[in-house]
């Protein structure tokens, strides 16, 4: 709105603007590769469109990992397994079926060389929705924030680096598919005793 608010607020960038910073600190040799980071953290979307409670909110919480490799086959493989690990989180503990995917260069994390995805399907709407996704961020953001090591034969070189994530959009994806007029009925992994009222 127009009006000022009572308590100042601020709106933090993107973790890799915060984090990366510290990652060209941090990283010096081959040694201190492979560097992972996880954290989790709220976030707070400027853009905003269409509200739905779990699904699109301005702020909601968030995993999110960030990790720099010595080369571009091992961050491959990262993004991949992080990729893994959201298909599992879906699958085995929410009950919810996704399909792994790439996404297209136009979808695809901005400077990223590619983005993976994990998707899924809502039976009360008809539409799918993106449930996780990993990204291969190539040299790009270590360019950008002069992240540089000296690999084992003393030549300097740039990291590979990915991220991945995960919001509380999980829980609307699992509300939706498991849950209809009559009520919820939660996966035995996320709730062990059930309760009809």
């Amino acid at each position: 709105g127009s009006s000022d608010l009572a308590q100042p607020v601020a709106i933090r960038p993107t973790s890799e603007t915060v984090m990366y910073p510290a990652f060209r600190r941090w990283i010096r040799s081959h040694r201190d590769l492979p560097l992972k980071l996880n954290q989790w953290c709220n976030v707070v979307r400027w853009e905003f469109k269409n509200p739905t409670p779990f699904l699109r909110t301005r702020e909601f919480l968030w995993q999110e990992g960030h990790t720099a490799h010595a080369t571009k086959e091992a961050a491959s493989e990262e993004v991949l397994a992080a990729l893994d690990m959201y298909e599992d989180v879906y699958s085995n503990l929410l009950a919810v079926p996704v399909i792994k995917g790439r996404k297209t260069e136009k979808e695809k994390f901005a400077g990223a060389l590619f983005t993976t995805t994990v998707e899924g399907y809502i039976p009360g709407s008809g539409r799918g929705i993106q449930g996780a996704t990993s990204h291969c961020l190539g040299q790009g953001f270590g360019k950008m924030f002069d992240i540089a090591f000296e690999d084992e034969e003393r030549n300097k070189q740039i990291p590979w680096q990915n991220s991945w994530g995960m919001t509380t959009r999980t829980i609307g994806v699992m509300i939706m598919v498991h849950g209809d007029d009559k009520g919820l009925v939660l996966p035995p992994r996320v709730s062990p005793v059930q309760i009809v009222m």
